[in-house]
């Protein structure tokens, strides 16, 4: 054995050691900004549907915002996430603003517990012929 085998011995453990340990917090990151990202679409999309459901009633208030908030609630829990709260909605100057939270699973630290999503919709009018 030369004095340079000698120098290289423990090279490739040190290697390892230093580099899994990067690998793993990469992939970690991953999973966590791909949960991140779900959440947010999952919020988005329950946000427009429960916005086109509030403004598609035919009387818009109380009824139309809690048929908004339930087709909302169902969407989030038809694509696999929890609600962080109940959804927010508010009518106003003939718009429906439609607010979303949803939690995020933790895999990771420093990346948001909760994703909030928010949607405004125009109300639908009703006119008759006459009215046109």
């Amino acid at each position: 054995m030369s004095a340079r085998d000698d120098r290289d011995r423990g090279e490739a453990s040190t290697q390892v050691i230093l580099v899994v340990p990067v690998i793993v917090l990469l992939l970690v990151i991953a999973v966590q900004a791909a949960l991140v990202f779900h959440a947010s679409a999952v919020a988005g999309a329950a946000a427009a549907r429960g916005a086109s459901v509030a403004a598609g009633a035919e009387f818009a208030g109380m009824a139309a915002a809690v048929s908004g908030v339930f087709a909302a609630s169902d969407t989030v829990a038809e694509l696999g996430s929890d609600l962080a709260n109940t959804p927010v909605v508010s009518m106003a100057d003939g718009s429906v603003t439609f607010s979303v939270s949803v939690r995020v699973p933790r895999v990771a630290p420093f990346f948001p517990d909760v994703v909030t999503r928010v949607v405004i919709e125009p109300l639908e009018r009703v006119t008759s012929e006459a009215q046109r």
